[in-house]
């Protein structure tokens, strides 16, 4: 393969940023649509949504096996393997598609009940996530697909998965919402059915033109050495679908914490990880090339290339996140005006996008760090940095904070502590390249 330019990162870099914002407007058009029926609607579509994004972040770590495999065969110049891996995935992904909605939808009341949630808004949540659970298949299906695109260097037909599937899913689930076209309003349920046919239609075409060789990246059958294979992706995968899970425990035991501190101080927290969110797209991103850069790499057997890929995907990333953080706190006190009228949430606010600010660059040698060792198929060691982490930053310390009476800005600085351990944790593994020793081994 040719020497890694930071043009090339940036070729496969910016579609991914790109569909990541996508998927996050709709979100943010869906949440629009249900204000105009009132608080409890807007309180029910939040949960459903933030059920499904510890649902899809867990699903994205289990993709790690086939960003490493199908990676790895397409840098080494097996197509054959890297179709057929691909397609045992999201054959995989289906399935679990399905078993997710058989113990979902039987136990949407105990999932819901979590929240705390009004009579009305429990209601409506309910509904909301029988739906979602319903066309989980071909959300998994989907996002698996797309992974299984960036693995060999194509980012662009997943961008355009995106932008089909998310202006089908606003126009479908605005109709449905609303009763246009001749179809029955169904309130707000109607955001998750349309939402849910919508991106079925959209992976059934993306899936059709992939099977009729539409794409240079051509399907194979999964079933020659389909347990052998499925074993290796569920073994790369597990440990870091196992980490996202922990770290979304470990974030739900820490906002509990934080609760205990008042409204504003829990508003401005909130408030903060919506405009993080924005930012996380870019290092997430970058997270995804250097897992695919590295895995194609190693596929191809250059060790040096990546190796060197995995720390100038960390480099770039991490002068995108400076400049984002010089300017968030630059801006701190105006974004918090923008964002609320609150004296008291703007002020815990103006402190917590400080802190963030400082975060992010080292949010960008995390995210890169350890989707290069992803990307290799060393996923255990980021689950164990991430379960101390997590375990130390966001519950231990936040418990003893509470217990001393500390003020809040100490429990938002444990982000600080968080991103500066896994970071640092991640590098050092990355440097030492004991996750090349197997590799080595097999040239």
């Amino acid at each position: 393969m040719d020497s890694i330019s930071t043009l090339n990162i940036w070729r496969l870099t910016w579609p991914t940023i790109i569909s990541n914002i996508v998927y996050m407007l709709m979100g943010v058009a869906f949440l629009k649509i249900a204000g105009t029926f009132g608080t409890d609607a807007v309180a029910a579509a939040t949960t459903g949504q933030r059920l499904y994004f510890i649902l899809h972040a867990v699903m994205m770590g289990l993709c790690s096996g086939t960003t490493a495999m199908v990676g790895k065969y397409w840098g080494a110049n097996n197509q054959l393997l890297a179709g057929r891996f691909a397609s045992l995935s999201v054959f995989l992904f289906f399935l679990d598609g399905l078993l997710l909605a058989w113990f979902a939808i039987p136990f949407r009341e105990q999932l819901v009940g979590v929240f705390g949630l009004s009579s009305d808004a429990h209601r409506l949540a309910t509904d909301f996530v029988l739906w979602t659970a319903v066309f989980a298949p071909a959300m998994l299906t989907t996002l698996v697909f797309n992974m299984a695109f960036r693995a060999t260097g194509d980012s662009k037909t997943p961008l355009w998965s995106a932008i089909v599937g998310v202006t089908l899913s606003v126009a479908l689930g605005t109709a449905m919402t609303f009763g246009w076209a001749g179809l029955d309003a169904r309130g707000i349920s109607g955001l998750a059915i349309g939402g849910g046919i919508a991106m079925t239609i959209t992976i059934v075409i993306f899936l059709l033109i992939w099977i009729f060789g539409g794409f240079n990246f051509k399907p194979a059958s999964p079933f020659p050495d389909m347990v052998s294979n499925g074993k290796m992706l569920v073994n790369i995968g597990l440990p870091a679908a196992f980490e996202q899970a922990f770290f979304q425990g470990g974030l739900l035991i820490f906002m509990v914490f934080l609760a205990g501190y008042g409204s504003a101080p829990f508003a401005a927290y909130g408030i903060g990880l919506s405009i993080l969110g924005i930012v996380i797209v870019v290092a997430f991103s970058f997270s995804i090339s250097s897992a695919t850069l590295v895995s194609q790499y190693l596929g191809a057997g250059d060790l040096t290339g990546a190796y060197q890929a995995g720390w100038k995907t960390m480099r770039t990333s991490l002068y995108i996140m400076i400049t984002g953080g010089l300017l968030m706190s630059w801006f701190a006190e105006e974004i918090a005006r923008f964002m609320i009228d609150d004296p008291q949430v703007i002020m815990h606010m103006v402190q917590f996008t400080y802190i963030l600010s400082a975060c992010l660059p080292l949010m960008a040698v995390e995210f890169t760090m350890a989707g290069a060792l992803r990307g290799a198929g060393d996923t255990r060691y980021p689950m164990m940095v991430t379960v101390f982490s997590i375990l130390l930053t966001r519950i231990i310390a936040p418990w003893i904070l509470v217990r001393m009476g500390a003020d809040v800005v100490w429990l938002y600085a444990t982000s600080l502590v968080d991103f500066s351990i896994k970071s640092s944790l991640n590098m050092r593994r990355f440097r030492k390249k004991d996750w090349l020793k197997g590799h080595q081994q097999k040239k």
